[in-house]
């Protein structure tokens, strides 16, 4: 639903019938099921055509929208139905009692935020997994807010360590694609030992690879031969490339010195051999090598030969080596449990919180303590001693409604033209909050046989724009099955030595101005390259395909290599409530992790005045 920019300068309230409404987004909010039902819908999802129509034309444009009277009061109102805006709504209701009322408000026409669930059915088969967030970090448990809740909502992890990524389960290994563009010819080479962590890996990752599957690995690789030389001599892990250098001159490079920086300079790598490696720290950082230090490098396992520190992961980061995926869905799992846990009456039956279907027309129901209101987005927030309001357009209109509390758990840079009152030092802050773009497509295929030739469960493509591509087929699953492909494209746009920052906001530009049919027929395209080896095609394969496009996917971590040391200090300044009103949100955290997505609702909620 668009609400035009003429429509409101003229203030005039749209009177928009239900026969200008799309017809998938009808069904969505009447939650009657089959091509409605938004965990099922496919092609372009997550950030979705439409959802960000009036916050753009806030902070793009400059509109600013009348006044219009109240018509609801709650006791909270949530901006954002994201893990932390839920988790403060949850959090709300059990400081307050059952009784409270409570409104959440969304852009998008699913709740979960990154958290999203995705569904296909292929052969009378129910595939299901995940449209963003999906992983539990290391050490979670050390979270008493995310204890709580987890435990609340009776999801409480097991003390089982189930594998990174499903296909470990099921005999298959890792390759690389090299692409005839960049290394010569299109080649795929099994056995990829740089796809496991090397030095001070965890164990349940099998430590480094043996420098005997090292030597295999780049004697198929269609690389030069000093690029092979260079590349095992810095897997051996036995040369100190920064031997003579003073400890604490070495502690400041390795947070100061950009990865692909040290692997031309130092470890002697040239264009191929950089290339090969540039690609790796996507999936955590959202950052290619030229983006993140040599200490990002080894937090999440990369080499760099020895007399190196040993890196714990970083629990911020959107997915380290130590992380886990406890639920086929990911954190929808944990967005699905806080939504029965508010509105119980909108999950059909008593079974399974996996398996249940959520029925959206119960969502926003007249009379019931916790309302969910999707496809809303917040245009005003207006502070108060007592009284908060907040104004947002939903269905054709602009509405407004008076709240005692009011917790903004959406997108951190919005905030200050949400509330354009904000000190000057904390507007700025907030809008140094630039998420990074990613794109999680899932690919549903009517079997896994093509890869069962390859011998390939997980395919690393480090120069094409889907990355890493790896099935979600566990233990017990037949190569004759339908099964879910899950495709990583982030926008890095390499070698541009932009900051991060700028990164980012180049990929989302790039993201928003691509149509779902090149996005399709990029996919299909490099899906048949890879398969190619195996006789196969995407055109065999595919039964369905959902981009899960996040414009604004990881939130914003101060990077060292960016001279961003005062980051941190910066993002507890931004996050700072005004009178009733508290700032929550993974951006508060400076981490785009589940960890910091609850803790922050927890905080927020525990600075609401009484």
């Amino acid at each position: 639903m668009t609400i035009t920019r003429r429509d409101f300068l003229n203030g005039s309230a749209l009177a928009l019938g239900t026969a200008f409404t799309p017809g998938w987004l009808r069904a969505a909010q009447a939650g009657d099921g089959g091509a409605g039902y938004p965990p099922a819908l496919t092609g372009l999802r997550g950030s979705q055509p439409g959802s960000y129509t009036l916050a753009h034309s806030l902070a793009r444009e400059g509109v600013r929208y009348p006044g219009v009277m109240a018509r609801e009061a709650y006791d909270l109102v949530v901006v954002g139905s994201g893990i932390s805006g839920l988790a403060a709504a949850w959090f709300y209701q059990r400081r307050h009692g059952p009784g409270a009322r409570i409104l959440i408000l969304d852009n998008h026409d699913d709740f979960g935020g990154h958290a999203r669930r995705n569904e296909f059915t292929v052969r009378g088969r129910l595939l299901v997994s995940y449209g963003g967030s999906a992983e539990v970090p290391a050490g979670a448990a050390g979270s008493a807010a995310l204890r709580t809740l987890l435990d609340g909502i009776g999801l409480a992890p097991g003390a089982g360590a189930p594998a990174a990524e499903p296909w470990q389960g099921s005999g298959l290994g890792r390759a690389v694609f090299f692409d005839r563009e960049h290394f010569g010819a299109d080649r795929l080479v099994a056995g990829d030992p740089f796809g496991q962590p090397f030095g001070g890996a965890p164990a349940a990752q099998g430590g480094p690879p043996a420098p005997d599957a090292v030597r295999r690995f780049l004697a198929a690789a269609p690389l030069p031969a000093a690029e092979l030389e260079a590349l095992a001599r810095l897997a051996e892990g036995r040369t100190d490339y920064l031997a003579g250098m003073a400890a604490d001159d070495r502690a400041g490079y390795l947070r100061r010195t950009r990865y692909a920086l040290f692997l031309r300079d130092k470890a002697g790598l040239g264009l191929a051999g950089v290339r090969f490696l540039r690609s790796r720290s996507n999936d955590s950082y959202a950052l290619d090598a030229d983006g993140i230090s040599i200490w990002d490098a080894l937090g999440i396992g990369l080499p760099a030969g020895a007399g190196m520190p040993a890196v714990t992961p970083d629990a911020r980061l959107g997915k380290s080596p130590a992380s886990r995926l406890l639920h086929a869905d990911g954190n929808a799992s944990i967005a699905r449990g806080l939504v029965r846990d508010l509105i119980p009456a909108v999950a059909r039956g008593a079974g399974a919180l996996a398996q249940a279907r959520f029925d959206y027309d119960r969502l926003d129901r007249d009379g019931a303590p916790v309302r969910l209101r999707l496809n809303s987005t917040a245009v005003a927030v207006e502070p108060g001693s007592h009284i908060a309001r907040v104004t947002y357009g939903w269905q054709g209109n602009l509405h407004r409604v008076e709240a005692r509390h009011v917790v903004l758990a959406g997108y951190n840079m919005m905030v200050p033209f949400l509330m354009p009152g904000l000190p000057a030092a904390q507007r700025a802050a907030l809008r140094d909050e630039v998420k990074a773009p990613l794109v999680y497509t899932k690919v549903a295929l009517d079997n896994w046989q093509a890869f069962a030739a390859l011998g390939a469960g997980r395919i690393h493509a480090p120069t094409l724009p889907y990355s890493d591509l790896w099935l979600e087929a566990g233990p017990g699953a037949r190569p004759q099955d339908p099964v879910v492909l899950h495709m990583l494209y982030v926008p890095t746009v390499p070698d541009s030595g932009m900051r991060a920052r700028e990164r980012f906001r180049a990929g989302r530009a790039l993201l928003l101005g691509t149509p779902f049919v090149e996005l399709e027929r990029a996919i299909r395209s490099q899906l048949d390259r890879l398969l190619a080896p195996a006789g196969s095609s995407a055109a065999q394969l595919v039964r369905a395909i959902t981009v899960n496009r996040w414009s604004h996917g990881y939130s914003y971590r101060p990077s060292s290599v960016d001279g961003d040391d005062a980051g941190t200090a910066a993002q507890q300044a931004a996050r700072a409530g005004v009178g009733n009103v508290a700032l929550a949100g993974a951006d508060s955290g400076g981490s785009p992790s589940l960890v910091a997505a609850v803790e922050q609702a927890w905080r927020a909620v525990e600075s609401l005045p009484a």
